[in-house]
């Protein structure tokens, strides 16, 4: 591909053990001079960068045969799309592709080694980083860049959006104040269990003679109203309180036959009085509840608007049966500061007054919450009405306020959809026949993984196919509010890959008399002595070593070298009993040869593990049985495998989404080689702006007309 080279910082000194072992050396995160010219005059005048979590090019592409996705069918039909999409840099996990396609920069520079990790030097060993942290980027962004050159930018559920810190309107999802759960009747045991092992509430409803309420319906005489209550638990009591609801039941229809039908719900502190009512639900209803004024948040946050989202799942007629479900207490997370924000209403101190205005007029922050699902306490159903449905009449609703009215000439618009990546996590491996090997899959149509089929692999197909029609919905919306003459970037950050085991990399650990008691959760270290500790996310684990001069801990410099090859040995020993003589690690590297990992500058000199450990499908770590090494997983989709690894026959394919059309793009057929890293230094380019300061990519100018490099002085 014809292509032109960016800025050259220099690399890590690999050679300097040394500064690898303390978090010294060469840091290729600096600042780097920027040689190519800036056009004299910008092919496009708008730019519309739109990412599809979780998007696989093989899916988008037979989708769009079928006619499901037009928008992108138009796009490719105008354009031009990658050869299988385009490679996304390693870890493919998401904290660290959506900052590769924001910055141009890999790992190495932008520092999220993975969604999750540990930065050495740090005085405690118990502290762990997620790549959303503010202040965890060190990476200039594309979005900033554009600002610094004039440009109207705007971010609208962008992952990792906060942390470019512009001035332009950012929308980067929610903050959550509560637990979820369901009030239900009859009481299981079992599912109360399975419920608090995924920090899910699950509370008995007692289905007791309504009394003492005022200013509601009577209902038929034949079936006596009935009353129960439920809590909404805190997770934050410093900002939202325990919330305490009453709940009246009553048949709507007065016929003489008891058929109990509606259900009423109202914060206890109104003394049943149904005129202050939040809620009136028919079985299947799914409202919002909105929590303004006195009934918002507290403390600090007193008075901020938030809410949640009730549904009436199942209301037998005759009682037999009850099942309310609630969604946590959340806001929206959103900053601004540019004059038409400023202009909009203020909120109390601190409060920012884009996310206030969204949070008080428009609707809830929703998005899909797998853990009811994965716990048994919801069904598919309702998880998909959730991500799908309310996320599109949220997330509908913002995209539209901030390209549409807040900032109707917004140069660059980044913007993020999440459902792809959320339901592929949840039913990928529920459709998916064989692993690589042809070996079947005991989860094939059994989400528990036993038993006889559940008969839904059409039905779970067609989630996954509504996913993917939401994005093309989406980014319909974003290029109509757009414009027609907007350039159109339509990506993914990373492929999938379905799995149905989940390896306990802590229990590995302490088998390996690394930890004295395994560690129980994620980049937190196990019992003292504590001589390594284990950070994940999907098919990939970090571990770090407890070294003394650079962290806390016991491990002697002359011991590293030792105890890296035990961890090794641990991780490349292992095996799975069920599945006797089964590949379940990719790949084992050691911190140094992260350099250039199929072509992804991954090394970063504080943040990388000392060992870095590739399980293959249908392996990954996340969610993991305690004690066990390796055991069935709760959920059936996974990335953060090697940039590379595709297997089309057997649903697995890591490689991202590209698609481009519009002003500057050519009309050519599919091209090779694209790569996540060069799509900021390609779109400074087509809209006449400098590179984002730390830019490792390339502009690709193969995608532009042939008279593009006029344009340049």
């Amino acid at each position: 591909m014809e292509a032109k080279s960016k800025s050259n910082p220099k690399h890590l000194c690999l050679a300097l053990l040394l500064g690898l072992l303390f978090g010294q050396g060469c840091f290729s995160g600096l600042q780097v001079p920027q040689n190519r010219s800036v056009p004299a005059k910008p092919a496009a005048a708008r730019v519309l960068f739109f990412v599809a979590d979780g998007m696989r090019p093989d899916l988008m592409e037979s989708y769009a045969r079928q006619g499901f996705m037009p928008t992108y069918s138009k796009l490719m039909d105008q354009g031009v799309r990658g050869v299988n999409g385009m490679v996304p840099p390693f870890p493919t996990n998401s904290g660290v592709c959506w900052y590769t396609l924001a910055t141009g920069a890999y790992p190495a520079q932008h520092g999220a080694t993975n969604n999750t990790f540990h930065r050495s030097g740090e005085d405690d060993f118990n502290n762990s980083t997620s790549y959303s942290m503010p202040g965890v980027l060190q990476a200039d962004t594309l979005a900033a860049a554009a600002e610094r050159a004039g440009k109207k930018v705007a971010q609208v559920h962008w992952v990792g959006g906060m942390n470019a810190k512009i001035a332009g309107p950012t929308v980067e999802f929610g903050h959550y104040f509560s637990t979820r759960g369901v009030l239900a009747a009859p009481f299981d045991s079992s599912e109360e269990a399975s419920a608090a092992s995924f920090g899910v509430s699950y509370q008995p409803a007692h289905l007791a003679p309504a009394n003492g309420w005022t200013n509601v319906p009577t209902g038929d005489p034949a079936a006596p109203p009935r009353q129960t209550l439920f809590t909404i638990p805190t997770k934050k009591p410093a900002e939202n309180p325990d919330r305490a609801y009453d709940v009246y039941i009553y048949d709507s229809r007065v016929d003489g036959t008891p058929a109990y039908d509606r259900v009423i719900l109202l914060p206890r502190a109104y003394s049943k009085n149904g005129s202050m009512k939040s809620a009136d639900l028919a079985p299947g209803d799914f409202k919002e509840v909105k929590l303004r004024g006195a009934e918002g948040l507290t403390g600090t946050r007193a008075g901020q608007t938030s809410s949640f989202y009730v549904k009436l799942i199942n209301l037998a007629p005759d009682l037999s049966s009850f099942r309310l479900y609630f969604t946590p207490v959340a806001r929206v997370f959103a900053a601004c500061n540019i004059e038409a924000c400023n202009a909009l209403p203020p909120g109390g101190p601190g409060e920012d007054r884009l996310e206030k205005h969204i949070a008080d007029n428009l609707p809830g922050y929703i998005l899909a919450d797998p853990a009811p699902l994965q716990a048994g306490i919801v069904d598919e159903g309702t998880f998909a009405q959730q991500g799908l449905e309310l996320e599109a009449v949220f997330g509908d609703a913002v995209t539209g306020y901030i390209l549409g009215t807040l900032q109707p000439d917004t140069d660059l618009a980044l913007v993020g959809y999440p459902v792809t990546d959320e339901f592929q996590h949840q039913f990928l491996g529920l459709i998916t026949p064989t692993d690589m090997d042809g070996t079947p899959n005991p989860c094939y149509d059994r989400v528990q993984c036993k038993g006889g089929l559940d008969n839904r692999v059409a039905v779970r197909e067609g989630y996954i196919r509504s996913s993917y029609t939401g994005a093309d919905a989406k980014l319909a919306l974003a290029r109509r509010l757009m414009g027609a003459n907007a350039t159109v970037f339509s990506v993914s950050d990373h492929g999938f890959a379905p799995h149905w085991y989940a390896v306990n990399a802590g229990q590995i650990m302490k088998d390996a008399g690394l930890q004295s008691t395994a560690q129980a959760a994620n980049c937190r270290p196990g019992g003292p002595p504590t001589r390594a500790k284990a950070c994940y996310s999907g098919a990939t684990v970090q571990v770090y070593i407890n070294l003394s001069g650079r962290d806390p801990g016991p491990v002697p410099a002359a011991d590293y070298e030792n105890l890296r090859s035990e961890i090794i040995a641990a991780f490349r020993n292992l095996t799975d009993p069920e599945n006797p003589g089964k590949q379940v690690v990719q790949t084992i590297l050691k911190k140094e040869e992260l350099g250039n990992l199929q072509g992804s500058e991954s090394l970063h000199p504080t943040r990388s593990g000392d060992v870095v450990v590739v399980l293959r499908p249908p392996y990954q770590f996340n969610a993991s049985t305690p004690r066990k090494r390796i055991a069935l997983a709760p959920f059936f989709g996974s990335h953060g495998y090697l940039p590379d690894l595709v297997d089309l026959p057997h649903q697995i394919n890591l490689r991202a989404v590209f698609v481009a059309a519009g002003p500057g793009i050519r009309q050519q057929d599919p091209v090779a080689d694209i790569r996540a890293v060069d799509l900021a230094p390609t779109i400074a380019s087509l809209m006449g702006i400098p590179d984002p300061t730390n830019a490792r990519g390339k502009t690709l100018f193969t995608l532009f007309p042939a008279t593009f490099g006029a344009d340049f002085p």
